[in-house]
């Protein structure tokens, strides 16, 4: 999962905010912060955008969902 997460040069906090990004276009995570350095990484996420329909299906697998 690690794998699909972190493609494109995410880091894995990236990947997860990526992951609710694709799941709905209504979602807004909110994640908890304690450094700048985090702010800033989560900031980052929004230049990879959310997962790929096909990342989100390999997750969907990874996950025995289908």
């Amino acid at each position: 999962m690690r794998d699909v997460l972190t493609g494109g040069g995410r880091t894995p906090a990236q990947g997860a905010l990526a992951w609710l990004w694709a799941r709905s276009p209504v979602t807004v995570p909110i994640p908890g912060i304690r450094t700048v350095a985090q702010a800033e990484e989560n900031a980052a996420a929004m230049e990879h955008g959310p997962l790929t329909a096909e990342q989100l299906s390999d997750i969907e697998m990874l996950l025995g969902r289908r």
